[in-house]
């Protein structure tokens, strides 16, 4: 499938937030499990609140806050943010899709769902590739 901008920018802020948390769905079921925690049995996703992008922490632990603003100073991963910093440049580039509503897919380093240090399989990789593509992110 073709990247549309078209398509894209006619989705609204609550459609991309769906989108993207199918991406990170996907994610979560394959290979390493990121975004995904055993022990809770729960996955991350980004929700909208008081019109702020925030990620609910899969693994909360009792020093960190369930909620994550996803906002950081210098590009630095934001507090309570644990996912190290491949996912923290693929989250920036959820974060920039879902206010901009346009490509930007790799756009904040490690290449974003084209990056070859995840550590999945490659067929694994090939078909978090194509649920973004089918959804309309790549």
């Amino acid at each position: 499938m073709i990247k549309s901008e078209t398509f894209i920018e006619k989705t609204t802020i609550e459609q991309r937030i769906e989108i993207v948390n199918e991406i990170i769905e996907e994610i979560a079921t394959r290979g390493r499990k990121f975004f995904y925690s055993s022990k809770t049995n729960k996955t991350a996703f980004i929700f909208l609140k008081n019109g702020r992008l925030y990620m609910k922490n899969e693994d909360p632990v009792s020093y960190q806050k369930e909620d994550v603003y996803l906002h950081s100073k210098n590009g630095f991963s934001p507090r309570n943010f644990h996912g190290g910093g491949t996912l923290w440049g693929l989250t920036k580039d959820f974060k920039d899709y879902i206010k901009t509503g346009k490509y930007s897919n790799h756009n904040n380093g490690y290449g974003g769902l084209y990056c070859p240090h995840w550590g999945y399989p490659e067929t694994d990789m090939l078909q978090i590739r194509d649920r973004a593509k089918a959804l309309g992110y790549l």
